[in-house]
C-alpha cells in the first residue's frame, strides 16, 4: 500500500513564489521588447517608411540600369556553333561516314565588339565552316576560315551615341529621385512629429474623459441618495444618467481614437511590433525642436525675397529645370537625326587585304516626319517652360499661405494663453470658495476639468503653431537633412 505524504506550505511562501514568477515574466518581456525614445523612433521611420523605401528602390533600379549601360561599353564577345545538314542528291559537300550516314557541315563563329570612345567602335569576327571539327591540318583550317577586324567612326554629325543618351537620361533621373528623396524624408519627419504630438493630446483627452465619467458617476450616486432622502427628483436623476452615458460614450470614442492613432503612427514608421515608445511632453528631442522653431525669425518685409529663394531650392523646381534641359538636349539629338550622315571605317579582311570605306547617307524624303517631330519637341519645351512658370506661382502662393498661417497660429496661441490665464484666475477664486464651503465639491471638480480643458486647448494651439512652423522652415530650406 502506497503512503501519501501531504506537504503543506505557508501562504506567505506561496504568495512570494507567485510574485517572483510574475516579476521574472515581466522582466523577460521587457528584455524582449525594444524601447525607443521619440528621436530613435523617428530615425527608424525615416529608414524604414514604406513610401521612402519605394523611392529608394527606384534609385537602386536606376543605379543598376546605369551599371548595365556601363558594362555594355566593355568587350562584348559572342560565340556560336551551327551544324548544317545537306539534303538531296548533291552530296559533294558531305563526307561519308558509312553507307547511310553523312556528317554535317558545321559553321563556327567568334565575334567581339568594343566601344572605344566617342563614336569609335571596334569589331572583329572569325568564321569557320568545316565538315570535320576534329581535323588538325592547319592549312586546311586556315583555307576554310574567314576573319576581319574593323574600326568605324561616325564623322558627321558629331552627335551622342544611343548609349550616351541613355546614360544621360538615367543620371538625370537619379538626380531628380535624390532631390525628391531628400525632400520627402524631411516631410515624413515632420509628419512623424505631428503624429507623435497627436497621440500625446489624445492620451490627455482620454484621461480627461475618464475624469468626466468618474464625476458623472459620483453625481448620479449623490442624486440617488438625495432621492432616497426625499431631497431630489427623478428629473435630476434622469439628467444625471444621460450625462453619465454621454461621458462614457465620449470616453469610448476617445479611447478608440487613441488606439487608432497609435497604430497608424507605428505603421507609418514601420516600427517592429514589440517596440515600446514613450509618448509624453517634455522630451529633449521635442524641446530642442521647439527652441529651434522659436529662433526662426520671419520678417514680413522680406517675405517676397524669402519665398523667391525658397522657390529656387524647391525640389520640384529643380527637377522641372532638369526635365527642361533634357528636352532641349533631345531636340538637338532629333535635329542631328535629320542631317546627312558620314561614317568612316577601315580594317583588315582575311583572306584579303586592308580596306577603308566612307559611308554617306541622307534621307531625301520622309513625308515631313522629321520636321513634325522637331515641331512637337519644340512644343514640349514651350509647354515645360509654361509648366515651370505655373509651378513657381503655385509655390509662391504656398509660401505666402504658410507665412500667413504662421502669423495666424501665433495670434491664436496668444488668445488661448489669455483664455487659460483667465480660467486659472477663476479657478483660484473658486478654490477659495470651495475651501470656505461656499460651493460644492462637484462645482469645484467641474472647474478643475474646465481648467484642464483650457490647458489642453492651449497645448493643441501650440502644437499647431509648432508643426506648421516646421513645415514653413522646411519650405524655406531652414531645416537640415534631419530634424
Amino acid at each position: 500500500m502506497r503512503k501519501i505524504i501531504d506537504l503543506k506550505y505557508p501562504d506567505q511562501i506561496i504568495l512570494f513564489t507567485i510574485i517572483v514568477i510574475l516579476v521574472l515574466v515581466s522582466y523577460s518581456g521587457s528584455i524582449l521588447a525594444k524601447e525607443m525614445n521619440p528621436e530613435e523612433a523617428i530615425r527608424w521611420g525615416v529608414e524604414n517608411n514604406y513610401d521612402l523605401n519605394t523611392i529608394r528602390n527606384s534609385l537602386l533600379e536606376l543605379e543598376r540600369n546605369l551599371e548595365i549601360l556601363d558594362a555594355a561599353q566593355s568587350f562584348q564577345v559572342d560565340f556560336s556553333v551551327t551544324p548544317i545538314w545537306y539534303f538531296g542528291k548533291n552530296r559533294e559537300n558531305s563526307v561519308e561516314v558509312n553507307d547511310n550516314a553523312f556528317s554535317p557541315s558545321t559553321e563556327v563563329s567568334l565575334s567581339a565588339t568594343k566601344i572605344l570612345s566617342d563614336h569609335i567602335n571596334l569589331s572583329t569576327e572569325i568564321a569557320w565552316e568545316t565538315d570535320d571539327l576534329m581535323q588538325t591540318d592547319y592549312r586546311k583550317i586556315t583555307s576554310e576560315m574567314n576573319a576581319n577586324i574593323k574600326l568605324s567612326k561616325q564623322v558627321y554629325p558629331d552627335s551622342w551615341t544611343e548609349n550616351e543618351k541613355q546614360v544621360y537620361n538615367i543620371k538625370n533621373s537619379l538626380r531628380m529621385k535624390l532631390e525628391e528623396l531628400e525632400w520627402e524624408e524631411m516631410e515624413k519627419q515632420i509628419e512623424f512629429v505631428q503624429g507623435y504630438l497627436n497621440v500625446i493630446r489624445l492620451q490627455e483627452q482620454v484621461i480627461l474623459a475618464r475624469e468626466r465619467v468618474t464625476l458623472a458617476r459620483d453625481t448620479l450616486t449623490r442624486i440617488g441618495k438625495q432621492i432616497e432622502l426625499g431631497e431630489g427628483g427623478y428629473q435630476q436623476e434622469t439628467e444625471a444618467q444621460i450625462a453619465l452615458e454621454e461621458a462614457e460614450n465620449q470616453l469610448v470614442n476617445q479611447e478608440q481614437g487613441l488606439s487608432l492613432a497609435k497604430k497608424q503612427w507605428f505603421l507609418n514608421l514601420n516600427l517592429p511590433e514589440d517596440t515600446i515608445v514613450y509618448f509624453g511632453d517634455g522630451t529633449d528631442f521635442i524641446q530642442n525642436l521647439f527652441s529651434l522653431m522659436e529662433s526662426l525669425k520671419i520678417n514680413e518685409i522680406d517675405r517676397l525675397a524669402i519665398i523667391a529663394d525658397a522657390q529656387k531650392k524647391h525640389y520640384r523646381i529643380k527637377n522641372s529645370e532638369v526635365e527642361l534641359e533634357a528636352l532641349v538636349k533631345e531636340l538637338e539629338w532629333m535635329e542631328d537625326e535629320g542631317k546627312p550622315k558620314v561614317n568612316l571605317s577601315g580594317g583588315y579582311q582575311y583572306p584579303g587585304d586592308w580596306f577603308a570605306m566612307v559611308d554617306f547617307s541622307v534621307n531625301l524624303a520622309d513625308g515631313g516626319a522629321q520636321k513634325l517631330k522637331e515641331q512637337q519637341k519644340k512644343a514640349n519645351i514651350q509647354q515645360k517652360e509654361v509648366s515651370i512658370a505655373y509651378l513657381k506661382e503655385q509655390l509662391r502662393l504656398e509660401g505666402e499661405q504658410l507665412i500667413d498661417q504662421d502669423l495666424y497660429n501665433r495670434l491664436y496661441l496668444d488668445t488661448q494663453l489669455l483664455i487659460l490665464k483667465k480660467e486659472q484666475h477663476k479657478a483660484e477664486i473658486l478654490e477659495k470658495q470651495y475651501q470656505q464651503e461656499a460651493i460644492s465639491e462637484t462645482q469645484w471638480k467641474n472647474e478643475l476639468l474646465a481648467l484642464k480643458e483650457k490647458e489642453m486647448n492651449m497645448k493643441k494651439a501650440e502644437d499647431q503653431w509648432f508643426v506648421d512652423r516646421l513645415k514653413l522652415a522646411h519650405f524655406i530650406g531652414y531645416l537640415r537633412e534631419e530634424i
